[in-house]
């Protein structure tokens, strides 16, 4: 593993987890994908999926996939757990499940994966809900609330339902909770405008 990769890799950590960077424009670009699963009245799992931008990609495949073929062994996604995605339980995994009037976040995750896919960096994790239903609307955001970040939901197919319960959704701005990060942007996504203010996207369920 190179040492100047380290250094990399630590500095980019501790920018994504240091909450004096409030008015910081995005430096990193995730599009998410969310399988939601729900066994009669309970919300049991939401296994999510992010799909990293290139510069990220390229930093974790060469600092950890020691012959960059995609593909990360065991330890290789263990070292990757722990150094460039275990510290966001500080930070809730950028993950806020509104459900029966209280703002849930996760306690832990499960079976994190991570691999490459059509030359994009990709991280799959499951969070344990096991929350009982007593309504039949929840939403889910997830974002960064320094905005270190920009989280979307990823326009192919975002959302997926498991177990037996119907359900109907869609994705709006929470206009609620506004993220204030500064000025003009030297990265951005194509063809999104950045205006200083953010508001983060919203997943509205529906249960039938």
């Amino acid at each position: 593993m190179k040492f100047p990769g380290m250094i990399r890799r630590f500095l980019l950590i501790a920018l994504l987890c240091l909450p004096s960077i409030l008015t910081a424009h995005p430096h990193m670009f995730i599009d998410t994908r969310l399988k939601i699963g729900i066994e009669g009245n309970s919300l049991r799992q939401v296994e999510i999926t992010w799909y990293f931008d290139p510069m990220f990609t390229a930093s974790i495949v060469g600092d950890f996939d020691g012959d960059r073929n995609g593909v990360f062994t065991p330890e290789e996604t263990r070292e990757v757990q722990e150094y460039a995605f275990s510290n966001l339980e500080n930070y809730d995994y950028f993950t806020f499940l509104e459900l029966n009037g209280t703002t849930h976040v996760p306690r832990r995750i499960e079976n994190f994966r991570v691999f490459v896919e059509n030359r994009q960096l990709v991280y799959r994790f499951s969070i344990p809900f096991d929350l009982e239903l007593k309504e039949k609307k929840f939403a889910i955001a997830i974002y960064d609330e320094t905005y270190f970040c920009d989280i979307l939901f990823h326009e192919e197919a975002p959302v997926e339902f498991q177990g037996t319960r119907p359900a109907g959704w869609e994705i709006v701005e929470n206009r609620d909770r506004s993220i204030n990060y500064g000025g003009p942007v030297s990265v951005s996504r194509e063809g999104k405008e950045y205006s200083g203010t953010a508001f983060p996207q919203q997943l509205q369920v529906s249960l039938r």
